[in-house]
């Protein structure tokens, strides 16, 4: 019984060994890699696909062109046109109100179906 306990001991020991072995020094090629990783340009975060002057010209197709609803497609183009910076550099809500009177003057073009 002690040959068994002891070489369960001995094979404790060696796994012990085994396993706290240093870790082998980076060489040249490692390091070469990781200054390629560290170097490689980040991408682009995505642009947006529809900024908020935009959205007036995405609303537009949505006015009929007959000449009495002219002054709304007016209005739309008119809120368009921002030279802005901002975030927000229109007034959704005044926009959305613009085909709203449109819609009530009977100006706005019929989905088909």
């Amino acid at each position: 019984m002690t040959k068994r306990i002891a070489l369960a001991g001995v094979m404790a020991l060696a796994m012990l060994a085994a396993c706290s072995k240093p870790a082998p020094a980076p060489t040249a090629a490692d390091d070469e890699e990781e200054d390629a990783a560290a170097v490689a340009p980040q991408p682009e975060p995505p642009k947006p696909s529809m900024g908020p002057a935009d959205y007036p010209a995405k609303l537009l197709p949505l006015i009929d062109e007959r000449p009495e609803c002219q002054p709304f497609r007016d209005e739309l183009e008119a809120a368009g046109k921002v030279e802005s910076t901002d975030p927000l550099p229109i007034d959704m809500n005044e926009v959305n109100k613009i085909v709203a009177r449109a819609g009530e003057a009977g100006c706005v073009k019929k989905s088909p179906q």
